[in-house]
């Protein structure tokens, strides 16, 4: 623990690893792709009004990805797709998602989502964060 803040200095143990975020222009032509590198849809497709996009999970030899495209007349994932970044973003499920706030937001963390219900995730509350040298950092209430 850090002797400032009592906070961990790095993710609670607890944490664990969920998925990469895929931003893509069509789901179903980045399905095929993965499918190549032994990735299948595990599940069906989700729509998040709340964050407009379409999205679902794949399965494979590798980490579990999470493949979103916009929904119609949303843009959500526009500014990545138009720097071409696809890999945008790393989840963790947290035990504690006020904690995990806090703790990303003493790591010079900013919320650039707010918490909210995900449809991906039966309505658990997730937000975003984003920091100067990474990608943007999921959290996925438990």
């Amino acid at each position: 623990m850090t002797e400032d803040n009592n906070l961990e200095p790095s993710l609670h143990p607890e944490h664990q690893f969920h998925h990469i975020g895929y931003a893509c222009q069509s789901i179903e032509k980045d399905l095929e792709f993965f499918k190549h590198l032994g990735y299948s849809k595990n599940g069906p497709n989700f729509t998040d009004h709340e964050q407009g996009v379409l999205g679902c999970f794949l399965e494979g030899p590798g980490p579990c990805i999470e493949l979103l495209e916009n929904l119609p007349d949303r843009n959500t994932l526009t500014p990545w797709l138009n720097k071409g970044v696809n890999m945008y973003h790393i989840a963790y499920q947290v035990v504690d998602l006020d904690k995990a706030i806090l703790w990303a937001s003493t790591k010079r963390g900013r919320m650039v989502v707010k918490p909210l219900p995900a449809a991906a995730f039966d309505g658990r509350r997730i937000c975003f964060f984003a920091f100067r040298n990474g990608p943007l950092l999921e959290f996925i209430e438990l």
